[in-house]
């Protein structure tokens, strides 16, 4: 099937987690380091305090914890003097940004001279994860469990009334055309208050926390859905449930086909591993032979998943996982040299995470059955609180259908499609990560037809 010219999707460059300039990001890490030594009256919280006491409680963990800080600053240290030396130093500052929203900035002084930080626990372990002692402190599943109770401690402070303190900084004038000239993909579009629901007029724009703000929803129209299920057929689309839907806002970064059941994931080359990104799931075995498509979700762009099909829903799983691991090589340990490392981790690990970070997954029965059974990988990149479905098993849904979300956090998110399944992808690969555009949400992806 040809793919129609006019459901080609616009892009813009995709932004990175944190600033590219790291003396900066030292300056800032000081200052807040700086902040936390002189609130003595702030004791740590107590799922720091369980964190803190699993790892010393393990005298090979404690080792750990403390040598990828030191690790790191061997490799590269941009001011002399590494901001954050030590694992006691981490719990310091993780208390203080635990009660507090992410912050936004624009400044240009010493002590804060920055774009913005969006991911601000990810920005600390940039380098420190990538080390030796990182990459084996990060994949203990131990380590993973208890961070994550640091991580729900954090949402639902960003869930509370109390987080709306930051959400100035957020709804500034700067902020707001940094996400406006996201949502408009570069080119000259409507209003923050246009674009997503929200009342202008309001206090914080309405937005009840930092949560509500960062799964806010587009308005009605924004993201129209392209070739409905129920359109009627068209000369350059006979069939429009062959058509799927850009499932995020997202930008396209990798497509893999004939992927295994099991492959060897942690390598350099990223192999997809069916097993381990669907967490042994007896339905992985469906896919072999398919195709995998990766997209990466920026820390301005929206954060709520639509079903790229319509059909009904097998199954919907949550898989618990790393919070901030990245492949071996992409870090400080195995590239070797600072400047072949990841400059903004892990965005470079993305399919690497498929298969260890936390994540959801939700398989869909197509409409039609060319396209048949297919997943939707969900994974959480650094700091994600949660992965929300909106949607339960045995639910029939549409094309473009609000089908979950997620709460805070960098993420990317992969599409499964059977073997014999083509895909015509109407921004056609190959992609560059470091030039690439958002494909718009509910857009036309791809369209699928059957291998002759």
């Amino acid at each position: 099937m040809r793919v129609p010219a006019q459901l080609t999707t616009g892009h813009r460059p995709m932004g990175k987690f944190s600033p590219s300039q790291r003396p900066k990001i030292q300056q800032w890490l000081a200052t807040k380091l700086n902040e936390a030594n002189q609130r003595n009256d702030l004791p740590l919280d107590p799922s720091l305090v369980a964190f803190q006491q699993l790892v010393n409680g393990n005298p090979s963990w404690k080792t750990l914890s403390n040598e990828m800080f030191t690790q790191s600053s061997k490799h590269y240290d941009p001011t002399g003097v590494p901001a954050i030396q030590s694992f006691d130093e981490f719990l310091k500052v993780v208390n203080i940004f635990i009660k507090s929203s992410p912050p936004f900035y624009i400044k240009e002084t010493p002590e804060t001279a920055m774009e913005m930080i969006g991911l601000p626990i990810n920005t600390v372990l940039d380098w420190p994860m990538g080390t030796m002692a990182g990459y084996d402190f990060w994949l203990i599943p131990a380590i993973n469990t208890s961070f994550k109770d640091v991580l729900n401690t954090w949402g639902s402070f960003l869930n509370s009334p109390a987080s709306k303190a930051s959400l100035g900084h957020w709804l500034s004038q700067e902020s707001l055309i940094m996400i406006e000239d996201a949502a408009n993909c570069g080119k000259k579009g409507p209003a923050f208050h246009d674009i997503f629901v929200c009342d202008a007029t309001a206090p914080y724009f309405g937005f009840a926390s930092w949560d509500h703000f960062f799964t806010r929803k587009f308005r009605n129209g924004i993201r129209p859905v392209e070739c409905p299920d129920n359109a009627p057929p068209t000369l350059n689309c006979p069939d429009p449930t062959l058509v799927i839907v850009n499932a995020c806002e997202s930008a396209p970064f990798k497509l893999a086909g004939n992927v295994q059941l099991h492959d060897t994931f942690w390598l350099k080359s990223q192999p997809y591993s069916l097993d381990r990104m669907m967490n042994n799931n007896p339905m992985a075995t469906r896919f072999v032979g398919g195709t995998v498509y990766q997209a990466f979700l920026s820390s301005k762009s929206y954060h709520r998943w639509h079903a790229p099909v319509g059909g009904s829903v097998i199954g919907v799983e949550k898989v618990p996982g790393t919070y901030f691991s990245e492949n071996f090589f992409e870090g400080l340990a195995g590239a070797g040299n600072w400047r072949l490392a990841d400059p903004a981790a892990p965005n470079n690990s993305q399919p690497y995470l498929s298969a260890v970070a936390t994540r959801a997954i939700i398989w869909i029965e197509a409409k039609n059955p060319t396209i048949g059974l297919m997943a939707v990988v969900f994974v959480g990149m650094a700091e994600v609180s949660g992965c929300e479905f909106t949607v339960s098993v045995g639910d029939t849904i549409t094309k473009g259908q609000d089908i979950g979300m997620f709460h805070f956090g960098g993420s990317t998110h992969c599409l499964v499609f059977r073997k014999g399944v083509k895909l015509d992808f109407c921004n056609a690969p190959p992609w560059n990560m470091a030039t690439e555009y958002n494909n718009r949400v509910n857009s036309a992806l791809a369209i699928a037809s059957t291998c002759e």
